[in-house]
């Protein structure tokens, strides 16, 4: 059980690829030079010519930015703060799963038909399955096989988009098996194996589990990949 000690907000919507770009012009930031892409079957490869300009699908500047590590994550968030005067970061896991869930219990924050995906989420399913995939989708059409942009589904019970697929999102939190041993408070989990951090919701490539809002992936803090963004939150003071 989690009780949050102090209030927060989340982004209404994952970060774009054009607000992302604002920050690197601004900042001279020099994001991850590679990025892992999809090629068939399961299979993941790395390759050092893309990054989060050219992810290897086509993208617009409202589509969520991709191929951004954990790293990249926390530079955004700390030039936003300069920016803005406020301590923007990376959501934990408990303030992700709450925003997530909206204050439902189901395995889907939309209920427990996975099938019903495609009018809240942009997942692996029949759009999908133009992909040289090897693994059953949803049984739906959310009509994007890559990416799309942001808001582009229908908002859950707190209006956040996108929470569940589009792009699975960096969190705060270490990596640890289970949650024996997890801050009761809604604090990010700092101990662990911190080489690796969480990333929640599942993204265009994922179906099933991923996709739950207690889905969790360990991920390592320097990979990026083509599914893979995130949403900045904030403590309110």
């Amino acid at each position: 059980r989690v009780s949050f000690a102090k209030p927060f907000a989340i982004g209404k919507t994952e970060v774009t690829r054009g607000q992302f770009a604002a920050f690197v012009k601004e900042s001279n930031y020099a994001p991850a030079a590679e990025c892992w892409i999809f090629k068939s079957g399961r299979k993941w490869e790395r390759d050092a010519l893309l990054s989060w300009r050219n992810p290897g699908h086509p993208q617009q500047d409202s589509h969520p930015a991709t191929c951004v590590t954990w790293h990249d994550a926390i530079a955004y968030t700390k030039w936003l703060s300069r920016k803005t005067g406020k301590e923007y970061r990376l959501p934990s896991e408990a303030e992700w799963e709450y925003a997530a869930r909206a204050g439902t219990t189901a395995a889907f924050p939309w209920g427990g038909n996975q099938n019903l995906a495609c009018d809240y989420a942009n997942v692996m399913d029949f759009a999908g399955k133009q992909l040289p995939v090897d693994f059953e989708g949803h049984k739906c059409n959310d009509q994007h096989a890559y990416t799309a942009p942001v808001a582009s589904f229908k908002p859950n019970d707190f209006g956040l988009h996108d929470m569940i697929g589009n792009v699975s999102e960096w969190t705060q939190d270490c990596e640890n098996p289970n949650y024996k041993g997890a801050p009761s408070d809604g604090s990010a989990w700092t101990q662990g194996d911190c080489t690796k951090r969480m990333r929640r919701g599942g993204s265009w490539y994922d179906a099933g589990w991923p996709n739950r809002a207690s889905g969790r992936l360990p991920v390592g803090t320097k990979s990026s990949a083509a599914n893979a963004g995130f949403r900045p939150a904030l403590t309110i003071r």
